[in-house]
């Protein structure tokens, strides 16, 4: 019986890329270098050399793709925690504030600082204004003007200038940058 070992076949571009894929799907499932290198026939140290020489050759992407896909990564992980945290498990506080930490993180490289200027705080305080102006009471209406339902009942007076409207946006805020 001849114990001559038979010389391997040479890996062409695409089997060689087909091993790299099963490896590194093996590493995502949580896999260890000794029984990824036991299913693909090669020593640990090949399979480490295979991982770190496709991690070398990457390239990266930009810092908002990067930021967009990492929030991606964690929005399953932030609904489950914070539906545990929903149902009352308190375990699940610590690792929803690490996500969420996470995602301030990544979301800093996403969102660009807003300053509030002079020309934003005008433009708020006319909607406000205005909003303020279709809600208060209209005096022609007469349904507001009829008599309290209750008899002996009355309406309190307001309490002078402290009751009407007050405009909080008027003094002058910090502008923030």
């Amino acid at each position: 019986m001849d114990q001559t070992k038979k010389p391997r076949r040479r890996l062409n571009i695409l089997t060689r890329t087909a091993r790299t894929k099963r490896i590194f799907a093996r590493l995502r499932e949580g896999w260890a270098y000794d029984d990824i290198a036991k299913e693909e026939r090669l020593s640990a140290e090949r399979v480490r050399q295979i991982v770190g020489q496709v991690l070398e050759n990457r390239v990266l992407d930009r810092g908002e793709d990067h930021a967009h896909l990492q929030l991606e990564r964690l929005r399953p992980a932030l609904r489950l925690a914070g539906e545990a945290v929903a149902r009352g498990e308190l375990k699940a506080i610590g690792p929803l504030i690490k996500l969420i930490d996470r995602l301030d993180k990544h979301q800093g490289a996403i969102v660009k600082p807003f300053a509030y200027t002079a020309d934003h705080r005008k433009r708020l305080l006319d909607k406000l204004n205005f909003m303020a102006a279709n809600l208060a009471p209209d005096d022609e209406d007469p349904v507001l003007k009829s008599e309290p339902d209750e008899p002996g009942r009355e309406e309190a007076a307001p309490l002078g200038e402290e009751a009407g409207p007050q405009d909080f946006f008027a003094r002058d805020l910090p502008v923030t940058t």
